[in-house]
């Protein structure tokens, strides 16, 4: 709009002919406070304009119960109208109830998260896998018998650990979006995690670098675990590492008794280990494969100024792909494997070598590289 200005001599006074409306009115007695103009507000929507018997016949005849309790909440006018009356929430049963509360969960998913087992929605008090030393009854602090699908599991002589509400929110953000839940990147874990042998009264010095990520909408766990020899004898390192038991997931340890333990890593002969590069093997229970790796290195020492003949340690690579499922129902049977081999489902597990060969579960991780 062109705005056009005139200069009277007597005053110098601007005078503006075509004045440029101002969002700032007096009242029209010209008195009072000026107040500002608001814009018209939103016509309510089509639904709401709708005949009261419409919105309870939509309700009660095209509408799961479930999605019919979470519309009469939406404000005071439909839940008055539409929950007395059609006695909504009231003659629920339990997977009906269930239904409610997924659905509630999809809109308080930045807060709130269902648990199965409970059948209830609880918010949310994790942060996502933690780390830290462990010993052999600090597993029991903070244990809740009550609630045994909350509680935290570890692999043994692992410092790592990760509830399934962790699980659930990392896969709650995958499937309703980056404001509920917990990001993948609460799962890049890295922690030392040495365990104290009995029998040498010495730690093994383990790594752990742990992350995840999500491939054909299940969660993938993956641990580098890697354990440097350097400053150990070849037969100190050997019998320290025969008395560890390292679980690699429920069913599988680096040495001892197990479900099943790894061949490569038992005492060969006439060698202390064996050397490899990548070797693949799989858990024949659960959806777990690994990669080994051994080999010698050279670590040069250093006496004052004089550099002695390099020394030659052994070093153990040990890199676990697991696959945790959808982390859906904490009684899901690939999460109960998880740290947890003696349940009754985990136990019943039996991978099916056919569909799922040694190597498998690798594949399937390296097949979904994160961009950067």
């Amino acid at each position: 709009m062109e705005v056009v200005f005139a200069v009277r001599a007597s005053s110098r006074r601007l005078v503006l002919r075509d004045p440029i409306p101002s969002p700032l009115k007096r009242p029209a007695n010209g008195m009072g406070r000026i107040k500002p103009s608001l814009p018209p507000p939103h016509p309510p929507a089509a639904f709401l304009q709708l005949p009261a018997d419409i919105v309870l016949y939509l309700c009660q005849e095209h509408l799961p119960p479930a999605s019919a309790v979470a519309l009469s909440l939406i404000c005071k006018a439909l839940f008055n109208l539409v929950f007395p009356r059609a006695r909504l929430g009231l003659d629920m049963n339990a997977l009906e109830r269930q239904d409610l509360q997924l659905v509630l969960e999809k809109d308080l998913g930045h807060a709130w998260w269902y648990c199965h087992y409970c059948s209830l929605l609880h918010p949310i008090s994790t942060q996502g896998p933690t780390s830290g030393t462990r010993d052999s009854y600090s597993w029991m602090v903070g244990w809740d018998s009550s609630h045994p699908y909350h509680n935290r599991r570890w692999l043994e002589g692992s410092s790592f650990s990760v509830d399934y509400q962790s699980v659930r929110l990392a896969m709650n953000r995958h499937f309703r979006g980056p404001l509920k839940g917990l990001p993948l990147e609460s799962f890049n874990v890295e922690a030392s995690s040495t365990t104290l042998t009995p029998w040498q009264r010495k730690w093994l010095p383990w790594q752990e670098r742990w992350s995840a990520r999500v491939v054909q909408d299940e969660l993938f766990l993956s641990a580098t675990r890697t354990l440097s020899g350097a400053g150990w004898t070849d037969d100190s390192l050997r019998a320290a590492f025969d008395h560890e038991w390292r679980q690699i997931c429920g069913h599988v340890r680096t040495s001892g008794p197990a479900f099943y333990s790894m061949n490569t890593l038992l005492r060969p002969s006439p060698t202390v280990f064996t050397p490899y590069h990548d070797l693949i093997e799989s858990c024949r229970r659960c959806l777990t494969d690994f990669a080994i790796t051994v080999e010698q290195r050279l670590e040069d020492v250093k006496e004052g100024c004089v550099e002695e003949q390099p020394t030659a340690f052994w070093l153990i690579s040990i890199t676990s792909y697991q696959r945790l499922g959808s982390g859906r129902s904490p009684m899901d049977i690939q999460w109960e494997a998880f740290g947890n081999a003696m349940t009754a489902s985990a136990n019943r597990m039996q991978r099916d070598m056919s569909a799922y060969p040694p190597g498998a579960v690798k594949a399937m991780w390296e097949s979904h590289e994160p961009e950067h």
